[in-house]
């Protein structure tokens, strides 16, 4: 029996929730905070914490299992890497260098959800989603 498995599909298909929490989650990466909808943002939460836990944990597994989630986008910055070369930034990089070792110390609890008004469009209840300092 598949007793309390279901999870909230968004009103959408597998294929287009799953681009969604993607696109989501890749850019609460790259802006540490987003708003967006409270469900979508309840709905996101759990991946955000996996990625972080893969993040602090650091090996090639894990590094394969973030690059699997979010979309391979560039920040806008450059950074130094290993040898002295200035290279541009990634959400994967970004991911690996500092929110990573920002949470090698929390056991989890890793994002806040912050609600604000209601959407002016269709009056849906909104959220801001943001990782606690």
């Amino acid at each position: 029996m598949r007793h309390r498995v279901k999870r909230n599909h968004l009103g959408k298909a597998s294929d287009q929730r799953k681009a969604l929490l993607r696109s989501l989650v890749t850019a609460l990466f790259m802006h540490d905070q987003i708003q967006t909808t409270q469900v979508r943002a309840k709905v996101m939460t759990p991946l955000v914490h996996k990625i972080v836990t893969w993040a602090k944990r650091g090996d090639l597994n894990s590094i394969r299992q973030i690059a699997r989630v979010i979309y391979h986008r560039r920040t806008g910055e450059m950074i130094e890497d290993k040898t002295g070369r200035m290279i541009e930034e990634t959400v994967l990089r970004r991911i690996l260098r500092t929110v990573g070792p920002r949470f090698t110390s929390r056991a989890g609890g890793y994002t806040r959800l912050v609600a604000t008004p209601p959407r002016k469009g269709d009056a849906a209840p909104m959220a801001i989603i943001e990782f606690v300092s």
